[in-house]
C-alpha cells in the first residue's frame, strides 16, 4: 500500500515517478518486479518438483521461467535479461550468502567447485 504523499518530499516523489515512467517506456522491469517473477518461477518449479518425484528444476529453468513471466507482462526481452543478470550476479554478498545457504558445501560435494 503506498504511503500518503508528503508535501515536503514532492520533488523527490516526482523524480521517482519520472524515473519509473522511463523504465516502463523502455520495457525495463524494476528490481521488485524481477524479484517477484523469480519467486513465482521458483514456486512453480518447486510445486512440480514436489508433485513429481525425481523431477528437479535446474537454475536455468527457473531463470527462464522468470523471463517468460516478465515477457507475459509486456516487458522487453533485452531489458529483462539485463535486469535479471544484474539482480542475480551483482551482489556484494554472494560468497557470504553461498555459505549461509549451503551452496559452498553442496558444490564441494559435487566436486564442481569450492566457492559460489
Amino acid at each position: 500500500m503506498p504511503r500518503p504523499r508528503d508535501p515536503n518530499n514532492e520533488g523527490s516523489r516526482r523524480r521517482t515517478e519520472v524515473w519509473r515512467e522511463g523504465r516502463l517506456r523502455r520495457g525495463r522491469p524494476e528490481s521488485s518486479t524481477i524479484d517477484r517473477a523469480i519467486a513465482a518461477s521458483v514456486a512453480a518449479f518447486y510445486r512440480v518438483d514436489f508433485e513429481a518425484e525425481g523431477q528437479t528444476a535446474h537454475i536455468d529453468m527457473i531463470v527462464a521461467g522468470a523471463e517468460r513471466i516478465l515477457l507475459s507482462k509486456g516487458f522487453d526481452r533485452f531489458q529483462i535479461r539485463s535486469e535479471l543478470e544484474g539482480r542475480l550476479t551483482r551482489r556484494q554478498d554472494l560468497v557470504q550468502l553461498g555459505v549461509i545457504c549451503g551452496v559452498v558445501k553442496a558444490c564441494s560435494r559435487e566436486g564442481s567447485r569450492s566457492e559460489p
